[in-house]
């Protein structure tokens, strides 16, 4: 997950003042569950 974050906070066609978050949903339960390491990377530079 972290990691794919990286790789979209890295992309050149994604501005940096764009946020990007990191979520796993849950199909179970229907939630979306935040992973804080993978929003911390992408983080508005």
């Amino acid at each position: 997950m972290v990691e794919d974050v990286q790789r979209i906070r890295s992309h050149p066609l994604v501005p940096g003042e764009i946020p990007i978050y990191g979520y796993i949903y849950d199909v179970r339960s229907g939630k979306l569950i935040e992973v804080p390491e993978a929003t911390a990377a992408g983080r508005v530079r």
